[in-house]
């Protein structure tokens, strides 16, 4: 799955898979598409006026999304 962003009230937030994404949320992102590799995300973002501005904190360090980046919610024996 991919952010989606969304006008929630007088601002935006970032949703994925239909739920809420919070400054701080642990995210799997995908790396490698042949070998289906997930690493470690932190979601943190800053909003604007015209949007939002997110960041990926990872081991390997900053990725900033786009709309080839494929995310994910951790499953419960990845918690």
């Amino acid at each position: 799955m991919n952010l989606e962003q969304r006008h929630e009230g007088s601002s935006f937030r970032h949703y994925l898979d239909d739920k809420p994404v919070h400054c701080g949320d642990q995210l799997r992102l995908l790396v490698s598409v042949t070998g289906k590799v997930w690493v470690w995300a932190r979601y943190e973002a800053t909003v604007r006026k015209e949007g939002i501005s997110a960041v990926l904190y990872t081991n390997f360090g900053r990725v900033l999304p786009d709309e080839g980046t494929t995310l994910r919610w951790p499953t419960e024996g990845e918690r």
